[in-house]
Parts: structure tokens; C-alpha cells; sequence
């Protein structure tokens, strides 16, 4: 086809570089994918997803150029446009019935804008019109309208429906400019300016606050309009700090094999849209960019997407060179990781806030994997419903995860907030994180969930001690608020393997290649209690989630001794607290690979606000000191006056150490030097 490369109806940029695309699809990558697919749309029969199918037939044309394939999806298209854009979900319509938009009209919007791209050759100006028409009336038209009303997607910077409806409503812009400049210019203006919000609110990091999967259909969706502008001539919106940082936070939240996410909050397991980073490839030349989207390619077919952005001359970088720990503050996660290999042990703790979009109430949750394998789970998202983003549903609730639950309640959930990264902004019920140390053999990070907890607790601190690569001890600093009643203290930890008791004081996740090792040292006395199996209905194939729990002992009766009561509950005339507001969890987790022993010793410290542990194994010692009354203290080799302490040593050599919020370190007589 005859025409400039910067034709505004060929915003994909398809037909100026059709035979250029066509040779790629003899690329290893796409050659034993493209034949079968163009195939399988020869001899597709349509039926209830016809905007997809219409749109993947239309591609096959574009590229292969088959008349016969062409002429399919227009006939196919004519018959489906007076219907082709539905309305508004039930769903959305009763939760928001002033809105008309929703995310179903803007899919629409988008598969008819780019049917219009690859089609456009074959359209005469009846298809045109009654494409045109389509969107005004029953599409951008109406996305337009609740935008300029106020919907509140309409200022939603955080939230994946900003980015789609704006992005459909901006699509749509542009395959109006053929008919209705003046409207266009209105479309595209009123969707640009929260577009280009979303990246200016992420770009320090390039991160965000609905969960790795969410985030990746966020902002591909403004990566969409952004490919557009740049095809057609426009402004460059790759020029934007966002997109250097945007491959680190997917990088980082997903699973050391590439397979999948850490699915925290409502976001799903799948990791896929490699030609999101594709296109961040070649837009950039970013070698960390190319190089993860092979990886996802790896357990993924290519698409229609790779085919248009994969630049097979660029050289993939992988992450060697970062690196393996990483705290998004932005958003208050946490990653550590003992390599960049694929049987890496990885760990993350989630602070956050419960007003964010698409959360749960899981503030200090943790999660863990290993040799490939998900040794601490998260349950993942429930079936959506009204009720479900109306209520708590098992999935939500704090009780179906790895953090602490107080009287079998909730932590608090504000309403969702979608206008900025801001913790306190949305309601008392955040979760921040601090302290983060990264070093040789040590990690360590800090969650304070007190807020999320403010109807029960006066504080609840999570500090989590990484001694690399395969154990973590975590360390739960709890206060009561002063009311007359026993609290009932719950620790909680899920995995999709099995759970035993070892009946040696320690239990065990029983994995295929791999097992946790979990060793409770406080509280004492502690009772473990296994609870029902989880079963979350869009959980991993729908797999079963075994559950346990640590807890302090529980008071049963008053009246246990029939002369004198040991638990006089409130009596003025007795002598202190039966029930101490304080309470710590100490609790060390240790990855090894299922045929190994677990041989380390280990030493609980326990000398008044004093905790710790000491492991000792062969030659190698490791000490882990919590100190978080911040006085200085003395225990045999150590003397600090830090809240944390860390030292790893081997026969007579000191690894590596570290200290939070301190001054002093002097280790068998000498003090430390910090410059070291």
C-alpha cells in the first residue's frame, strides 16, 4: 500500500514495514507459531468472543496479506458492528449506576481501533462510518462523557481502569481524526493529561500498588497509547523516566524460574505480555527489557504484540550486574533473593496500605520460594462480585494469611483510594517499611503495621533478618492496648505443600525438591495449632492451602486452683498484670533442598528485652541480636547498643555484619570499624 510511514490510521505502524514483518516470522522465536496460527484463522469459526477473533483474523490479514483472510474479518465485522461495543457490566453498573463506562467498553474501544488499523486497506466509507458511529454512541463517546462527569476512574492514577478507559478513549481519538478532527482532539486531550499523571506518579521507581499483575495491564495500557503517538508522529512518551525503571518491579515481585508472580492482593500468578517488554526493547534499546521478555517467552507463545515490537538485533542483558535484595519505597515492598538463578530462595514482605486498589488485608505478609517451589503462599483473588469488593471474603481476610492475627479480626480496611502512593493519605490502616540493609550475607527490613491493627494493638512491628542464602528470622514486636481482657494472638503461615510436625520443636513444609524448616523460638509457652485447609477458588488450580498457626498459651479458667486463683484477672488487691500488653514472636525459617538434614544448633537468647539466636554450625557461628528497647547490652562476645544486631563468622574470620539504628558494636573485645 502507497502511503507516508506516518499515516495516522496505521498507528501500529504495520503497513509501511508489512514485508519487514513478514521475514521476521521466520525468526526461531515465531517460526513454528506463525503457519499454525495464520492457519487456525483460515478455518476459525466464530463465536461468543467475536471482537478478539475478528481483530486476530484482521491481524493475520495485515501481515500475511490473504485477500481471502481480509475479506473473512471485514464480513465478519459488518455483521457484528451495530452490537460490537456491549454495555457497561452488571457488576460496575450496580456498584457505580452513574457511570456508564467501564473496562468491557473500553476493550471494545481498543479491538475496534486497531480492526480499523489492520483493516483499513479493505474499509469502504459505509465500514468507516459505521465504525465511527460505534464509538461515538456506544464507546469513547461515553467514556468521554463520564470523564468530563467526574467518574471516578476519571482520577485514578494508581488504578489499572484510569489507564484502560483512558487508553480506549485516546485509541478511539485517533481513528476519529478520519472523520471528526475537533472531537478527536477533545477524546485524546481529556485522556492524555491523567495518562501522562500515571507515569509522573510512578516514575521514581517505575512501581505500583496493585499487585505485579495489575501493574503489567496498567500500564500497558498507556504503553499502548504511547506506541500510537510515536507511530503516527507525535510526541515520544518513551522519553519519560518510567520506562527506563518500569522492568525492575515486574523483575523483582516475580518467581526466581520466570514461571509466574507473587500474587499478593488480588493480581494472579500468570507472568505473560512479553511484548510489553519488547516494546520497552526496542523503543529504548534496553538490554534487561529484552532480555526478560525472553524469559517469559520461555513458558509463553508468542503473539500478534511480539511480532509488531521484537527488535531481534538487540542484545539481552541479564540482571547479574544487580542487585539480588531491592525496597520499592514507593510502594512498601521488599525482595531479597540469594541469586539470579532459577532455584533461588526469594522472599518478600508486603507493607502497602489497605486503602489501596485491589488489596487484601495482609499488611507484614511474607511470602517464600525455593528450588522452584512456593513454600509460603498468598491464596490469590476471589471470584469477583459485588459483594466481593463489598464485604471480606475468605481470600481477603487477614486470617487466610502470613501475618498476625488478633482475636480472629480483620486488619482495617479504609475505602479504596486511587489518587495517589501516599500510605497515610487513605485511611489509618498502612503498614511502613524501614530499615532496609543489604549486604554481603545479610538482608534485613522492618514492616510497622500498628495502624492497620489500631482497634487492638498499640504496636506491631515485623523485622525480618535474612542471613543469606536460605534461612530468615522473624522477629514480631507486639503491644496490647490497655483494655481489661486477654488478647488471643495468632501467627500464621500458609504454604501449598503439606505441614508436619517433627516432634523435635520444630515443623516442616514438605516439598517436592525442596522443605521450610520452622523453628519457633518465643513465645514460651507457645502452642502450634494446624488449622482447616484453605480453598481458594482462583487460587493455582485451584490447589489446596494447608494453614498453621503459633500462639501464646491462652487462659482458660480463672478460677484454676480452688484456695487461691494464680490468675487473678482485674482484682485491685492483686499483686501486678496476669496479662503483659508485650509480646514478642521469634520464629526462624530454614530452606534446604528435601533430602537434607537439618543440622544447625541453635541457641535461643533470651535475657529480659534482650532476644535472639545463636546458630552454630561446624566452624561457622551466626548472631542475631534484637535490641529494640535500644539500650546497650552485653551478651558473652557482644556489646552494642543497637536495635538490631548481625554478625556471621567463620573459624576466626567475620563475614560480614551489620547494625540498625546504633552506635557501638565491639565484638570479643574490639570494637568493630564501621568504614569496614
Amino acid at each position: 500500500m502507497e502511503g507516508s510511514t506516518k499515516q495516522q490510521f496505521d498507528f501500529c505502524n504495520i503497513w509501511s514495514r508489512r514485508e519487514a514483518l513478514l521475514e521476521k516470522t521466520k525468526l526461531p522465536l515465531f517460526s513454528s507459531w506463525w503457519e499454525p496460527f495464520v492457519e487456525s484463522q483460515q478455518t476459525l469459526e466464530l463465536s461468543n468472543n467475536l471482537m478478539e477473533q475478528i481483530e486476530s483474523i484482521a491481524f493475520a490479514y495485515a501481515i500475511s496479506g490473504d485477500e481471502a483472510l481480509g475479506q473473512k474479518a471485514l464480513n465478519s465485522l459488518r455483521k457484528a458492528l451495530p452490537t460490537y461495543i456491549p454495555p457497561a457490566g452488571a457488576i460496575h453498573k450496580e456498584m457505580y449506576p452513574e457511570v456508564e463506562a467501564d473496562l468491557t467498553v473500553a476493550s471494545a474501544c481498543k479491538k475496534l481501533a486497531y480492526t480499523y488499523n489492520f483493516l483499513h486497506p479493505l474499509l469502504e466509507s459505509t465500514d468507516k462510518q459505521l465504525i465511527f458511529s460505534q464509538l461515538v454512541e456506544k464507546g469513547a463517546g461515553i467514556i468521554y462523557h463520564d470523564t468530563l462527569a467526574g467518574a471516578w476512574w476519571s482520577n485514578a492514577p494508581n488504578s489499572n481502569w484510569c489507564s484502560h478507559l483512558l487508553s480506549g478513549l485516546a485509541l478511539s481519538g485517533i481513528v476519529l481524526m478520519e472523520d471528526d478532527p475537533d472531537l478527536s482532539e477533545k477524546w485524546i486531550n481529556a485522556a492524555t493529561g491523567p495518562l501522562l499523571r500515571m507515569l509522573d506518579l510512578a516514575g521514581e521507581e517505575g512501581a505500583g500498588i496493585e499487585g505485579t499483575g495489575y501493574w503489567c495491564g496498567c500500564y500497558r495500557s498507556v504503553q499502548e497509547w504511547t506506541e500510537a503517538a510515536r507511530n503516527i508522529g507525535w510526541d515520544d512518551w518513551y522519553s519519560h523516566p518510567f520506562w527506563q525503571r518500569a522492568v525492575e518491579f515486574p523483575l523483582y515481585m516475580s518467581r526466581p524460574d520466570k514461571s509466574s508472580l507473587m500474587n499478593f492482593g488480588d493480581t494472579g500468578e500468570g507472568l505473560g505480555m512479553s511484548y510489553f517488554f519488547y516494546a520497552i526493547a526496542n523503543a529504548l534499546d534496553h538490554g534487561l527489557a529484552q532480555w526478560f521478555g525472553n524469559q517469559i517467552t520461555v513458558n509463553n507463545s508468542p503473539s500478534r504484540w511480539d511480532l509488531l515490537y521484537y527488535n531481534p538485533n538487540l542484545e539481552p542483558t541479564p540482571p547479574d550486574y544487580m542487585p539480588t535484595d531491592r525496597f520499592f519505597k514507593s510502594v512498601h515492598l521488599a525482595s531479597f533473593r540469594s541469586s539470579w538463578e532459577e532455584d533461588a530462595v526469594f522472599f518478600i514482605l508486603k507493607g502497602g496500605s489497605n486503602a489501596w486498589s485491589h488489596c487484601h488485608l495482609d499488611l507484614n505478609s511474607f511470602f517464600i520460594d525455593a528450588y522452584g517451589e512456593r513454600l509460603v503462599v498468598d491464596p490469590g483473588p476471589g471470584d469477583y462480585s459485588s459483594h466481593y469488593f463489598t464485604s471480606v471474603d475468605p481470600e481477603v481476610s487477614t486470617a487466610w494469611h502470613n501475618t498476625l492475627l488478633v482475636d480472629n479480626a480483620d486488619q482495617r480496611q479504609p475505602p479504596r483510594y486511587r489518587m495517589s502512593f501516599d500510605l497515610e493519605e487513605g485511611g489509618d490502616a498502612y503498614c511502613r517499611l524501614t530499615d532496609m540493609v543489604s549486604s554481603y550475607k545479610i538482608g534485613m527490613i522492618c514492616g510497622d503495621a500498628t495502624t492497620a491493627y489500631g482497634d487492638y494493638l498499640d504496636r506491631f512491628f515485623r523485622h525480618i533478618v535474612y542471613l543469606k542464602p536460605n534461612r530468615f528470622v522473624i522477629y514480631d514486636s507486639i503491644r496490647a492496648r490497655e483494655v481489661r481482657t486477654q488478647r488471643h494472638y495468632q501467627w500464621l503461615l500458609h504454604s501449598g505443600f503439606p505441614i508436619v510436625d517433627n516432634n523435635d520443636g520444630t515443623l516442616e513444609v514438605q516439598g517436592k525438591k525442596s522443605k521450610l524448616v520452622i523453628h519457633p523460638i518465643l513465645p514460651l509457652p507457645y502452642a502450634i495449632k494446624f488449622l482447616p485447609t484453605r480453598l481458594p477458588k482462583r487460587g493455582k488450580a485451584g490447589k489446596e492451602i494447608h494453614a498453621i498457626s503459633l500462639r501464646p498459651e491462652w487462659h482458660h479458667l480463672w478460677n484454676v486452683s480452688p484456695k487461691s486463683s494464680p490468675y487473678p484477672q482485674w482484682n485491685p488487691r492483686s499483686h501486678g498484670l496476669l496479662y503483659d500488653r508485650d509480646l514478642q514472636f521469634m520464629v526462624v525459617l530454614t530452606v534446604l533442598p528435601q533430602e537434607e538434614k537439618y543440622r544447625y544448633e541453635i541457641k535461643p537468647i533470651i535475657q529480659n528485652d534482650l532476644h535472639g539466636v545463636k546458630f552454630v554450625q561446624d566452624d561457622e557461628t551466626d548472631l542475631v541480636y534484637f535490641n529494640l528497647a535500644g539500650r546497650r547490652f552485653e551478651d558473652s562476645r557482644v556489646i552494642s547498643d543497637a536495635e538490631k544486631v548481625v554478625i556471621r563468622q567463620k573459624g576466626d574470620e567475620i563475614l560480614d555484619w551489620s547494625i540498625v539504628n546504633g552506635q557501638q558494636l565491639i565484638y570479643d573485645g574490639l570494637p568493630v570499624n564501621f568504614q569496614t
